[in-house]
């Protein structure tokens, strides 16, 4: 931590830079109150997130519906009378999508000294290097089906639970305001399979929200590789990263947009990853469970389900997809304001938009109509950057280094206490606040912390209150 003179010298020097760069403020849009197009919802979130595009036809609303039907109720093991519900585990993390999406949002996360609650799962890496638990897998799942049949001798056991503690950490801005932030610690408990490799590394990953992410997909990749600069060739301290992962459908490489590291291509494929990961439903992308070659019983179990076929077959999921692709993002709210406006300023003075890349153009021929040629507002460029040390897991996944997140949208971000009652920031909550979240920024980000360190207390208000309409 840096001492209040040393942060105090470091941020004059910052504010000087921020005075001699010429960076481009953009006039203001009318379209950036409506970030998803024509897409937006309809109303502004006053309860949930759930809203179908304010675009789509009426009839195809029906589909929408009948999607979040999936999304909503709980799964149960098979077998059972709710033949389209049944499929559950062996091994899961949550019976339903909307354990972890509350709302469309994010879920409620564990207190000091509790068990970590479903909205926060853990993925199982390898410490500096590409691959996952022998044991355990990719991911913990701490609940387990409860199983009654005669080939089953004995009975699956859930992987093991996390309990949560954070240290406290307090700062000073230059101008001698105070901060704190917490940051989160994890224990491993009751493990069902014996103890994890010693080279097995946890990440925690809170679950994002879901509104917008079929906007996200109709993102064309040629626009999005036009943003890369693993080399830093403009030289200004960001070198945008993609992580390229298999497409499913189509076998080839691609931008892995989805996801806190770009692990899955397309919405189709990560909502598919979510339901065997995290359920164990399997689906026409991931056709087996996540049982390891020691959890013998989950394997058993997995062999011996008397549906013998996919927990969700193709028609289903189309529906779940359908469901997440026309998921509307809401309306931007105060933007017209003084401080907004403001904000909004210090947003692009402080080259904040080098990374969260305000605009697109979704492609013209994205399969779903509502979607297509929107211009959107979601403050991203789902590339992969250094974070620092502060932030980093230590594991890699595909391409993304320990210490390198995607960059996640913006849009709605300050809705969610409003919505929801409570409000967490970050791949693992850590940040109870935008405030929060922008101090625990370090690596490539570290420069741009600074210099909204060194800003007074109004200038950081109104940019956080910015951030809030978008």
């Amino acid at each position: 931590m840096l001492s209040v003179s040393s942060m105090l010298s470091v941020a004059l020097l910052s504010a000087i830079t921020v005075q001699e760069q010429v960076h481009t403020v953009p006039a203001f849009s009318e379209q950036e109150l409506y970030p998803g197009g024509q897409a937006t919802a309809r109303r502004v979130a006053r309860r949930t997130f759930i809203h179908p595009a304010g675009n789509v036809p009426t009839i195809q609303q029906l589909d929408f519906w009948d999607g979040f039907s999936f999304f909503r109720d709980p799964w149960v093991a098979s077998p059972a009378i709710t033949k389209d519900r049944d499929g559950l585990g062996p091994l899961f993390n949550a019976r339903s999508c909307k354990t972890c999406h509350n709302d469309g949002g994010r879920g409620r996360l564990a207190k000091e000294g509790e068990l970590a609650s479903p909205a926060l799962l853990f993925r199982l890496l390898k410490k500096n290097t590409w691959g996952v638990d022998a044991h355990y897998g990719g991911q913990l799942q701490p609940n387990a089906v409860r199983l009654s049949h005669p080939k089953l001798l004995k009975p699956v056991l859930a992987e093991g639970n996390v309990r949560v503690r954070y240290e406290t950490i307090e700062g000073y801005y230059p101008d001698g305001t105070a901060y704190s932030l917490i940051k989160p610690s994890y224990q491993i408990e009751q493990l069902g399979y014996g103890a994890l490799e010693s080279d097995t590394v946890i990440s925690a990953r809170y679950a994002p929200a879901v509104y917008g992410m079929g906007l996200l997909d109709a993102i064309s990749e040629q626009d999005l590789f036009a943003q890369q600069d693993i080399a830093d060739k403009d030289q200004d301290g960001i070198s945008a990263k993609y992580n390229l992962v298999t497409n499913l459908n189509t076998e080839r490489r691609s931008i892995g947009r989805f996801g806190f590291k770009g692990l899955h291509a397309t919405l189709e494929q990560q909502i598919a990853g979510a339901f065997v990961n995290d359920i164990g439903i399997t689906n026409p992308f991931f056709k087996q469970e996540t049982c390891t070659k020691v959890q013998h019983a989950c394997r058993s179990a997995a062999s011996i389900d008397p549906k013998g076929t996919l927990d969700i077959p193709k028609k289903l999921h189309d529906l779940t997809t359908y469901m997440g692709q026309i998921l509307a993002v809401p309306k931007a709210r105060d933007l017209l304001s003084p401080q907004a406006q403001q904000g909004r300023t210090l947003f692009y003075q402080l080259q904040c938009d080098t990374c969260h890349t305000p605009s697109y153009t979704t492609q013209k021929d994205y399969p779903v109509a509502a979607l297509q040629g929107q211009k959107i507002y979601p403050y991203t460029d789902l590339a992969l950057h250094d974070m620092g040390e502060g932030l980093a897991d230590q594991g890699m996944e595909n391409l993304a280094q320990g210490s390198e997140w995607r960059t996640p949208p913006l849009w709605g971000i300050g809705l969610q206490q409003r919505v929801q009652g409570y409000q967490a920031f970050l791949h693992d909550g850590r940040a109870r606040t935008i405030e929060e979240a922008i101090l625990w920024h370090g690596g490539e980000a570290q420069q741009t912390k600074l210099q909204f360190m060194s800003l007074n207390i109004n200038e950081r208000n109104a940019l956080i209150y910015f951030l809030k309409q978008i």
